[in-house]
């Protein structure tokens, strides 16, 4: 039994070197992409086609509702079902995403369940709205210096959670992240996609436009006429945003396709430095189809 993780920055080309080797190795491929599992978006959220899924299996996209609230537990419980199935029908599992911190869990488990007082909950998350968010990030990195190079700069949620952790334990949360365990007991090879700069950044430029192409419009209109709750994951997909605002009409279509390309180039740059980071140290970095074919052929 063997699993093989393919991750990367977005528009990598994870998906389209999954899809190699799953019809190569009999494999299925397996979402790990927090926002690609909801069932809303599926062009701006880059869910593979129709066709591609046609190809091989794919399993946990689309999946959840906009109301519900996926997480990293509840994506690990699901990842876990499929890949345990994967093995059981003698077929390679392959996960394939971008957020860091779900591929975390398969290879370091999860993070120990940290309660917190309530009053330092109140007091740090009444700092985190009366601070700007660099002034929040800045006391909060002075606070934990751990996390200066390894924290997306811009995730408020994260540097509260990581602020009221450091206040009631006394610890870095990277410190106690770092004392899980892997749920998976056979070989996990981990293969990282990372282009040049300058070619990750074309590709991005030319997805956006793409997607326009594909009817990402339409389907972003569609997507608030349903009244998504206030809390729905999805209101924090790259992108929706400036496009929206395209759609409203209080800007134009080639200001909001810029817009579009820098958040996503911004946002593929934090997933870039959050792999060079948290990834395992034998990790395989662009490896070539063949050389990983021969690799999990011999496992």
């Amino acid at each position: 039994m063997k699993t093989l993780i393919i991750a990367g920055p977005t528009a990598s080309g994870k998906s389209a070197f999954a899809l190699l080797i799953a019809k190569a190795l009999n494999g299925v491929i397996i979402n790990a992409d927090s926002m690609q599992w909801y069932e809303d978006l599926p062009i701006l959220t880059a869910q593979p086609t129709a066709d591609e899924k046609k190809m091989v299996p794919h399993k946990l996209y689309g999946c959840l509702e906009r109301h519900e609230s996926g997480s990293a537990a509840l994506w690990q419980q699901a990842a876990l079902t499929h890949i345990h199935a994967c093995h059981a029908q003698g077929q390679l599992p392959i996960i394939v995403g971008g957020s860091g911190l779900y591929l975390r869990t398969l290879t370091h488990g999860l993070s120990p369940i940290i309660p917190i007082p309530d009053a330092i909950r109140q007091s740090v998350r009444a700092l985190a709205d009366r601070l700007s968010l660099t002034e929040f990030r800045d006391y909060v990195f002075a606070q934990d210096t751990n996390l200066a190079h390894h924290m997306p700069p811009v995730d408020r949620q994260r540097l509260t959670r990581a602020l009221e952790v450091k206040l009631a334990t006394g610890q870095s949360i990277r410190t106690l992240q770092g004392r899980g365990k892997s749920p998976l007991n056979h070989p996990i090879i981990y293969a990282i996609l990372a282009p040049e700069r300058a070619t990750l950044c074309n590709r991005i430029n030319q997805r956006i436009l793409h997607m326009i192409d594909c009817g990402t419009l339409n389907e972003i209109q569609s997507f608030w006429q349903k009244n998504p709750p206030t809390d729905c994951m999805l209101r924090k997909v790259i992108g929706l945003s400036p496009l929206t605002a395209y759609n409203h009409g209080d800007i134009t279509l080639t200001e909001a396709i810029t817009r579009a390309q820098i958040e996503t180039r911004q946002y593929a740059k934090r997933q870039t430095t959050w792999f060079k980071g948290q990834s395992p140290a034998e990790a395989l970095i662009n490896p070539s189809r063949d050389t990983l074919i021969q690799i999990l052929s011999t496992l």
